[in-house]
């Protein structure tokens, strides 16, 4: 998607090498503190070069974590609060990986002093990295994006952009622009991009006198690719009916083989992640059992995939009569939750029992988070496309979950659809696996606003 915004910086492969350089930087280092100089700090290290594969998987290893932590995305390093979180994320579990291969390959020996050394080595410099380069981001002469349709859609994108903290651009205001004037406007300097917004951008009109512009060399995007590469959604004013048609990325419903993998390995995470959390649940059950009684689990109907409905299972986190007057949506500091189901809805850790609907079936571990009937038939009426969010089967997490706290209003459910329509379209493996990551560090530092 990025290729469409030629104003981002191709940092990635920067940004990786500089990565690889300061991992044996912080190994080498690693050594120099552990063993004092002479015999002994020569031999561990010729130790280390004998075994080229632990060299090799170390690296690739912390590459392929990096790169599911997004750690080299453009748009994270200007997410300046985030950068350090992720890196250590990152950090803990390329840590946790090397133990792992360690106790696999005997033969491959790196100590615990050196490993907590060196991923302490690598993750301040690179957390450093990022914070510098997020500076130069900011502090570089922005391209200008020339922003056409109907005035008052482009007055409001021009304002969006100019307020948005990750917007790499300067709005230029180009409403009531004819299409012989958009085009000289956009050859002028320093205009790097043309955005279409408004009704033009769904049904016609200067869209298609534009595609000459377009191919002359100035990229010509409509909004709603705009806001998914800066926000990972798709803003549903900005959709037509026709765009579920055209835009390829939707077709992966249909694709049986994908389906069929994904379905593979919600089995395969579900079993392993049932088997290592487990205890967690057990212990989690036994506090619920103790601070809030009986029930400990509670079974609610939930709307799944082409409207299915299915009983999902969870953790009771709210009082036995939180109900009393009928079904309402969580909010932020929901009175009805006890106090003990705060700490569990923060970890995540009341979510875990749905491991048993994902093996059965009626979930996958990813995908938009399954809602009561009633709330869907209330929102399906008001918000458009709402019953899209069905097309593929509910998540365990999900990407709007990742991306936002608890929706309340009718605007914040819109919202959520925003994510869960940019889900589907980009659904992918690597997806899942990003969507995985950002739970835990959810889990860890909260939800990003």
């Amino acid at each position: 998607m990025s290729s469409f915004f030629p104003a981002t910086p191709r940092l990635r492969l920067p940004v990786a090498l500089v990565d690889g350089v300061l991992l044996t930087a912080a190994v080498w280092l690693a050594h120099v503190i552990r063993f004092p100089a002479g015999p002994e700090r020569a031999s561990k290290w010729q130790e280390l070069l004998r075994h080229p594969g632990l060299l090799v998987f170390s690296l690739v290893a912390m590459w392929a974590t990096a790169v599911a932590a997004e750690l080299y995305e453009p748009i994270l390093l200007r997410r300046r609060g985030e950068v350090a979180a992720r890196v250590a994320v990152v950090a803990a579990v390329w840590g946790t990986g090397l133990i792992l291969a360690t106790y696999i390959e005997p033969s491959w020996r790196f100590g615990r002093g050196l490993l907590l050394l060196t991923t302490v080595a690598w993750a301040v410099p690179a957390a450093a990295l990022r914070l510098a380069t997020a500076v130069w981001l900011r502090q570089r002469p922005h391209a200008r994006a020339l922003v056409v349709g109907e005035t008052a859609a482009v007055d409001e994108v021009c304002r969006k952009l100019q307020d948005h903290p990750l917007a790499p651009w300067s709005p230029v205001n180009g409403a009531g622009l004819t299409v012989a004037e958009v085009a000289d406007e956009a050859h002028g300097p320093g205009i790097e991009l043309v955005v279409l917004v408004g009704p033009e951008s769904a049904g016609g009109g200067l869209a298609g006198d534009l595609t000459s512009l377009h191919f002359s060399g100035v990229p010509v995007v409509v909004a709603s690719e705009m806001w998914a590469w800066l926000d990972g959604r798709l803003p549903v004013e900005d959709l037509s009916p026709a765009a579920f048609l055209h835009q390829p990325g939707f077709g992966v419903i249909h694709w049986e083989l994908f389906n069929r993998v994904t379905r593979v390995a919600d089995i395969a995470f579900a079993a392993l992640l049932l088997v290592l959390f487990s205890p967690l649940v057990v212990l989690a059950a036994l506090a619920v059992l103790v601070f809030d009684g009986w029930p400990v689990f509670f079974l609610q109907t939930r709307v799944g995939q082409f409207g299915r409905r299915f009983r999902v299972v969870k953790l009771r986190t709210m009082r036995t009569d939180a109900e009393e007057k009928g079904p309402a949506f969580a909010v932020p500091d929901d009175p009805r939750v006890s106090r003990l189901g705060r700490i569990l809805r923060r970890l995540r850790v009341d979510e875990l029992p749905q491991l048993v609907n994902v093996a059965r079936g009626d979930m996958s571990l990813v995908g938009p988070r399954p809602e009561r009937p009633e709330f869907v038939a209330e929102l399906a009426r008001t918000i458009p496309y709402y019953t899209f969010r069905l097309a593929v089967p509910p998540g365990l997490t999900g990407w709007a979950q990742v991306n936002m706290p608890y929706a309340v209003t009718e605007e914040d459910h819109r919202r959520k659809l925003e994510y869960d329509l940019y889900f589907i379209r980009e659904r992918s493996l690597a997806t899942y696996l990003l969507t995985l990551l950002r739970t835990a560090s959810v889990a860890l530092v909260g939800t990003r606003r």
